[in-house]
């Protein structure tokens, strides 16, 4: 009985392997997670607010949203494709923070009007069709705050240069 269960539960971890190879070959979405410090920097460019909607569209394992929730009350919510990686940020936040909403979703079939903050760190191929997301979804003021690459047809009101040294990357700031 034990062994079948363990068979049981290898299998199903290696379907959710499987799958999650093929969503990032088919997408072309590697799973790079931000460093904590990048995260705390593009949190502290936000100025996040009490009662804000943060959005983490490819939010991997979670840890954005998790730092953002304890920065300031907000209501985070991430999307994410990778099967294996939404688990991990499904995990990571059930012991974080239960406010936290982790959906099993791209967040092209998502709608952003609710969103006070975006947050991403995406390949640049995605960024065109992301502006025009931002554009047509997003209310006047939500600031967008992306990690290395810009968003071609938004201009920036703050780019936070490159820092080899401090090993940090180029954050881009917008604003709707």
């Amino acid at each position: 009985m034990i062994v079948d269960i363990i068979l049981f539960a290898f299998i199903i971890f290696l379907i959710a392997l499987a799958l999650t190879a093929l969503v990032h070959i088919f997408f072309l979405v590697p799973y790079v997670p931000s460093k904590n410090r990048v995260v705390k920097e593009m949190i502290h460019l936000a100025k996040l607010k009490p009662h804000e909607t943060v959005y983490d569209l490819g939010c991997g394992d979670g840890r954005l949203l998790i730092e953002a929730s304890k920065k300031a009350k907000v209501i985070p919510v991430g999307f994410e494709i990778a099967p294996l990686v939404y688990v991990l940020a499904k995990l990571r936040t059930m012991f974080a923070s239960k406010r936290i909403q982790i959906r099993f979703q791209s967040f092209f079939n998502a709608n952003l009007r609710k969103a006070n903050v975006i947050f991403c760190y995406l390949i640049p191929n995605v960024m065109p069709r992301l502006a025009d997301k931002i554009k047509k979804e997003c209310k006047r003021g939500t600031r967008v705050i992306s990690n290395t690459f810009s968003i071609p047809g938004l201009k920036p009101y703050k780019i936070l240069a490159k820092n080899a040294e401090k090993g940090m990357p180029t954050i881009y700031v917008y604003k709707v």
